[in-house]
């Protein structure tokens, strides 16, 4: 055997492999740039960067992607990562789209401060900001307030934000506000009388410190949502009165224990509200007049839903439940979250001021039952007028089967005149048990009707 041939044979590889390279660099140079610019906008930013040795077209090519994102995961890594950040933006010489930033402050809020003015300087569109890790107020970049080109922002900061007196948000049409805690009735005004085109604002665990009143003035916000603090902070007063001007509000979500009070006007246009209700047993009258001042901002809604601790909540408000405002447009009521009594005053008098209800919804519900009660016919007397004439559709979960749930049905089919369908929905302590589920089926079959 020619010994020479195995000694080649290496050497002979070796250079196949280098052509292999030259061929895969000599492909990635013909990669058009749009192709380029999608592959390096799937990367995470740090992994773009990287790309630069991949061959010689490459090596600019991160300094261009839209997307910028950020994250500093760990301590160790700090100086590295604010070493980085500050490369990328230094070197970046186009616009950013979006510019997404996780950060542990500590001592170096201003240089969170350069960076904001920085992706500000190059026409962000969308600013994700999260910082943790520091105490006090913080104040971010001036230019911030002013930018004209941000159509969406994301603060995610648990301190008091320092504002400025001059707010003006041209083009912000998207802002999520959460753990922000805002100390000044003036400045925090002018935040929220600062977007003329703001479509969207989400308040996720915000806090109205020493703040007595403060208007949400948005003439084209069209989604609200709330999520008051499950927690209220010892230098939180009783609350601030926060008045909504919803002229183009088509939803409103409200969730929390009414540390605050708020009251929706001029909603002509809102389509869908929903209020979960988590209450404190500690301060039920309070829970229940705050209730009742938001949900009568709801008289032109379409589709409400309460959980059942808000219903709940308005018994302790009974003197209120008369001036209830007429829901003319409601056409779907959906009680959520818990069981419903139909026994409840609350629940009878939303009923009676909703003439052209078509769709009734329970996660759960239930009257008293006899023997326990022996009135259970006068229940839903007087029968509101939607059961007489518009009420197509009950809706029933989670059926257990007992006796109480049972009596619950009978009162809503005896009593629904105009009901064209109802759909009840089985517990899991039905599944695989057939013979209990046709018992309850032939329950069902049995029960007088007030439909035809």
């Amino acid at each position: 055997m020619d010994e020479s041939g195995l000694i080649q044979k290496p050497k002979r590889q070796k250079l196949n492999e280098e052509q292999d390279i030259e061929k895969d660099i000599k492909s990635l140079d013909n990669l058009p740039g749009e192709i380029v610019q999608y592959i390096l906008s799937l990367l995470p930013t740090k992994d773009a960067v990287r790309t630069s040795i991949l061959s010689k077209s490459w090596e600019n090519q991160w300094m261009c992607i839209p997307n910028l994102v950020f994250q500093q995961l760990c301590h160790g890594e700090r100086t590295l990562f604010k070493n980085f950040v500050d490369r990328v933006l230094l070197l970046r010489d186009s616009d950013i789209e979006k510019f997404t930033f996780y950060f542990h402050v500590l001592h170096d809020a201003f240089l969170v401060n350069a960076w904001i003015s920085a992706v500000v300087r190059h026409n962000v569109q969308e600013l994700h900001i999260s910082l943790v890790d520091f105490e006090g107020s913080f104040s971010l970049s001036d230019c911030l307030f002013t930018c004209e080109t941000l159509t969406r922002l994301n603060l995610d900061m648990p301190c008091i934000l320092k504002l400025l007196p001059t707010i003006y948000f041209s083009k912000l049409k998207i802002l999520a506000l959460r753990g922000v805690i805002f100390s000044d009735e003036y400045s925090t005004q002018q935040l929220f009388s600062g977007f003329p085109v703001l479509e969207e604002l989400c308040l996720d665990d915000c806090h109205w410190i020493n703040l007595k009143v403060v208007s949400i003035c948005a003439p084209k916000l069209s989604s609200l949502m709330i999520q008051d603090p499950y927690k209220k902070r010892r230098s939180d007063s009783d609350g601030c009165q926060v008045t909504i001007l919803g002229v183009s509000l088509e939803s409103f979500y409200y969730t929390g224990e009414f540390f605050n009070e708020y009251s929706l006007h001029k909603s002509a246009l809102l389509v869908e509200a929903i209020i979960n209700v988590c209450g404190s047993r500690t301060r039920p009258r309070l829970v229940a007049n705050r209730m009742y001042n938001l949900l009568i901002g709801f008289s032109n809604a379409k589709e409400i839903m309460l959980t059942s601790f808000a219903v709940e909540a308005l018994r302790y408000a009974a003197e209120l439940l008369p001036h209830m405002p007429m829901f003319n447009n409601l056409l779907d009521l959906d009680f959520i979250d818990g069981s419903i009594n139909l026994d409840s005053i609350a629940l009878l008098k939303i009923l009676q001021e909703s003439p052209n209800l078509k769709i009734l919804e329970f996660s759960e519900v239930t009257s008293p039952a006899l023997p326990y009660c022996e009135k259970v016919d006068s229940i839903l007397d007087p029968v509101p007028p939607c059961f007489l004439s518009q009420l197509k559709c009950i809706k029933v979960g989670y059926y257990n089967g007992e006796e109480k749930e049972l009596s619950a049905v009978k009162i809503l089919l005896k009593n629904a005149v105009a009901l064209e369908r109802i759909v009840i929905s089985f517990s899991k302590n039905f599944a695989g048990d057939l013979e209990k589920w046709g018992k309850v089926c032939e329950q069902f079959l049995k029960l007088p009707r007030g439909s035809k």
